[in-house]
């Protein structure tokens, strides 16, 4: 008779524990959030990386259409910087 391995046991104790804990009304309202700040986290990344992603192609396209685009740029950001002043 073979000794059980360690990782099929915690194994059935996790499926045992979360199948019993499913009849429970506060683990069912803790796994639905779990699961909505999941969503919601996924598309606040989602979001940032996609600024981030725009924020450098917009460089890389002045970068490569030419001096008068940096002129821009540069002015941009030295508004920017006005206005972020208090």
């Amino acid at each position: 008779m073979r000794r059980p391995k360690i990782s099929e046991c915690i194994c059935g104790l996790v499926v045992t524990i979360s199948g019993l804990g499913f009849f429970s009304y506060h683990v069912r309202e803790l796994l639905v959030f779990l699961a909505l700040f999941s969503v919601a986290f996924l598309f606040l990344a989602l979001t940032v990386l996609g600024a981030i992603l725009l924020w450098w192609v917009s460089e890389q396209l002045a970068d490569w259409s030419g001096p008068a685009s940096r002129k821009v740029i540069a002015f941009s950001r030295r508004l920017i910087a006005t206005y972020a002043r208090p």
